[in-house]
């Protein structure tokens, strides 16, 4: 089972990444459960009939919605009167922990082998709560930051079987606060490789209305100022202007912030939030795929192993991204993608430039980035996850 206190739909990465695990576990084992959040959607997810089909997954696993007395999206979208800390943190604990508690009711009636989360807090109860050989593994994609949470957070870990980490920079957190290095594994996150075996850049330029002989770089993700983007910007207005810069994906809050920085270039577009599949057709049409992390937050530096990164590998294209320790974990300058100092608007587009220029360079790039990426599979990683956790036991 997997749980997943989120919204499902989401214009976020990781219910994508949530929906993608649980389809590759349905593939490992007899029955798999995916229990969400029934949380208050935005109106454009809402319209989404077919969650399978928008996160491009097959529908080989059950997909429930847990009640949770939810007040977050009205809090932080609908009146942004109350979009205030006290506010909105009261929120956030109410409806994680009604979440909680339907959570555990569930689990307790339909006990369940291995139970899988990215959320910390319902994994510790249910492994109070649930006296059974039920086996659980917590998937960390951060860490906490103060004194008292990383206390709370050590507390609770140690009553999980296993810990997943998705970069060696988060297991080495764990490490060294004393976890045992044989219950904490690194599976860096993966990619569909089916879904890029399909449109060529030609066929991809039509559909999106992309001049075919038009350079064109592209960004596909969220527009959170860890990730970049702003450099990315900066770095667009200061090439030259026949190379078309695609930036795709964002929430409104961040799309304002970068519209206002591309404001009067032509060859910046931004396209705002876009289905997975759409999205995947702007990577397919490019020439080069950007990765411009800053290194100003740990998160970006140590602690991500972001989806798009093995998606531009699997779209073979050429990529450029920032010279950062989460990403040199998977990629080599100069081998598999060209790695430029963070925060250097300068030397990201003059490395963009380049890729452009030189295409045995951009050639050779993509087709070892391709090769390596093929054993990054959702399947592959799910199955390293369940031999793990069948092997590891709580401290």
């Amino acid at each position: 089972m997997v749980v997943a206190n989120a919204r499902i739909p989401s214009e976020r990465a990781h219910p994508l990444q949530i929906m993608h695990m649980a389809g590759a576990f349905a593939g490992k084992v007899n029955h798999v459960t995916l229990a969400y959040a029934r949380r208050a959607n935005t109106a454009a997810m809402n319209a989404i009939t077919d969650p399978f089909e928008y996160a491009g997954v097959t529908q080989t696993f059950n997909l429930i919605g847990l009640p949770c007395i939810d007040a977050v999206k009205r809090v932080t979208i609908d009146w942004p009167a109350l979009n205030r800390a006290p506010v909105r943190i009261g929120a956030h604990l109410l409806q994680l922990w009604t979440f909680t508690i339907a959570a555990v009711l569930m689990i307790k009636r339909w006990d369940p082998d291995i139970v899988i989360s990215r959320d910390l807090l319902p994994l510790t109860l249910l492994r109070i709560l649930v006296r059974r050989p039920t086996r659980f593994g917590f998937e960390a994609h951060t860490v906490p930051q103060s004194r008292l949470s990383i206390a709370l957070h050590r507390w609770a870990a140690r009553r999980m079987d296993g810990i997943v980490t998705i970069t060696e920079g988060l297991r080495q957190w764990y490490l060294e606060i004393g976890f045992d290095p044989a219950r904490v594994l690194t599976a860096a996150d993966a990619v569909d490789l089916a879904s890029f075996n399909q449109n060529s850049r030609s066929d991809a330029r039509r559909d999106l209305n992309i001049r075919f002989e038009a350079p064109v770089a592209c960004y596909i993700g969220h527009l959170y100022p860890w990730k970049g983007v702003d450099i990315l910007v900066a770095a667009a207005r200061a090439t030259d202007p026949k190379v078309q810069w695609f930036i795709v994906g964002g929430l409104e809050q961040d799309l304002d912030r970068i519209r206002k920085s591309a404001a009067g270039h032509p060859n910046i577009h931004i396209t705002g939030h876009l289905s997975p599949a759409l999205a995947r057709q702007y990577l397919i049409a490019s020439d080069v795929a950007v990765l411009p992390f800053t290194a100003h937050e740990t998160i970006a530096r140590d602690h991500t192993s972001p989806l798009k990164l093995f998606e531009y590998m699997a779209a073979e294209r050429p990529i450029v991204a920032s010279n950062l320790p989460s990403l040199r974990e998977v990629l080599r300058d100069g081998e598999n993608a060209i790695l430029v100092t963070p925060d250097d608007p300068e030397m990201l587009g003059a490395a963009v430039t380049r890729v452009l220029n030189d295409q045995n360079l951009a050639h050779r790039l993509a087709r070892t980035a391709r090769a390596e990426v093929e054993k990054r599979t959702w399947s592959n990683r799910a199955g390293l996850i369940l031999e793990f956790l069948q092997s590891s036991r709580p401290e």
